[in-house]
């Protein structure tokens, strides 16, 4: 990673709180915000972070929700009355997807899978500092616009992908739940046995389009139609599905000739349903 990539915030001297309980991550994400610009403090539990927002202000937490003693969701849930204006983003396992999507819904702003790669979790704060910014913007035109220039003279030249944008989607809009499987539409990230597989716009799309319609069959010309916006031929149609349909269902199923999920109705279409 170059030290250019390193250099870059929108946000210099954004005080952000790292709590987490194991060392080697605290240093790790200490030294990656000093030297971004951020201005991080540590707290090494739940009780030592909750004391912190009680007496400072923050910007931005960064949270893990397994410390022992008082948990990432219970300090969530103490430090609501004393950081309303803070972005709480949740630093979580695999396994415990479940209790993010909890915190989501109790107003944290966004999740972080532990490990992540120092991109991802530069990207995930910035867009939460964004947000913050965002929700205390001044109404005045003038302000407004000064604002915004500072904010693209200060971002990365990469243009961003709409999973980037600083403002999330409704927690209940976000997330695609079924025995065995969650579905991110916001990261583009299907959840299967603990393991976390990203997708593609157009695996994801399909994997959203059946989600939605559990047990019910879906045409090829249909799921064609959904991924072109508008009608198309047999033909077409394939073309446009097999391809990803075929990548998917290598991502999601534990063995893709026998399905858990999407099923093959011959002559007629696909199904999702859990089997």
């Amino acid at each position: 990673m170059s030290e250019e990539f390193l250099s870059q915030t929108a946000f210099p001297g954004a005080r952000i709180l790292v709590a987490d309980d194991e060392p080697g991550i605290r240093r790790t994400l200490l030294d990656l915000f000093k030297r971004v610009g951020f201005r991080p403090t540590e707290a090494t539990s739940g009780t030592e972070a909750l004391q912190k927002i009680r007496s400072e202000p923050f910007d931005l937490v960064l949270l893990d929700l397994n410390m022992p003693g008082m948990s990432g969701t219970a300090v969530l849930a103490e430090a609501r009355p004393y950081a309303p204006d803070t972005v709480f983003i949740i630093l979580t396992g695999y396994a415990t997807l479940d209790s993010a999507i909890v915190a989501l819904r109790h107003w944290a702003y966004d999740y972080l899978f532990k490990p992540s790669s120092l991109r991802e979790i530069l990207r995930v704060v910035e867009n939460g500092l964004a947000a913050r910014r965002q929700r205390a913007l001044p109404s005045d035109p003038v302000a407004l616009l000064e604002r915004a220039l500072a904010t693209l003279k200060s971002a990365p030249a990469e243009p961003a992908t709409p999973a980037e944008s600083p403002l999330p989607l409704n927690t209940a809009e976000r997330f695609l739940q079924a025995p065995g499987i969650t579905v991110d539409l916001q990261k583009g990230l299907a959840m299967v046995a603990g393991n976390a597989v990203t997708l593609t716009p157009t695996e994801l799309k399909i994997l959203a389009y059946l989600m939605r319609r559990p047990g019910q069959v879906v045409s090829l010309c249909e799921l064609g139609a959904h991924l072109q916006g508008v009608e198309v031929t047999l033909y077409e149609a394939r073309d446009l599905v097999r391809a990803p349909l075929h990548r998917l269902r290598h991502k999601i199923e534990v063995d893709p000739d026998r399905p858990h999920f999407i099923h093959t109705v011959r002559g007629r279409g696909y199904v999702f349903e859990v089997r």
